[in-house]
């Protein structure tokens, strides 16, 4: 049986669950109030996607310890393009700037295959709203 980590990354997503935890403390009265307080927490979300390129760059690790990696992508883009790429990356930021589309908004939904050291996941953006596939490897 193979075991497998997920890893999620959705700013929308952690936004809302920053509202709903403003609305339980009663912090504020309306959905909309929680919401905008929520989206102005800068700390909180910045602490949240740390906290996503930890387990990202743990992930990445149990790849490749010598920080190579073989991606291959389908359904890129608005034309849903397909590809693959050998990428040098020491963590996931910088993996992330060489692999991933040059949008500033997206969301990430995958997993990691423990005993096959395969990352697969899905990638939402502006231009591929149902999302890209990739599949990460050792390189």
């Amino acid at each position: 049986m193979n075991i497998c980590e997920s890893l999620i990354w959705s700013e929308f997503d952690s936004i809302e669950a920053r509202a709903e935890e403003y609305l339980e403390s009663k912090e504020a009265q309306t959905d909309k109030e929680v919401f905008e307080i929520a989206c102005l927490d800068s700390d909180s979300l910045s602490f949240e996607y740390d906290n996503f390129l930890s387990e990202f760059d743990s992930i990445l690790h149990k790849i490749s310890a010598s920080g190579f990696f073989f991606v291959e992508g389908r359904n890129m883009g608005w034309r849903h393009l397909s590809g693959h790429l050998g990428v040098s990356a020491g963590d996931a930021r910088a993996f992330i700037s060489k692999a991933f589309p040059k949008t500033s908004e997206w969301s990430l939904r995958g997993s990691f295959d423990v005993d096959r050291k395969i990352l697969e996941f899905f990638l939402y953006h502006h231009d591929a709203p149902t999302g890209e596939s990739y599949i990460v490897s050792a390189g």
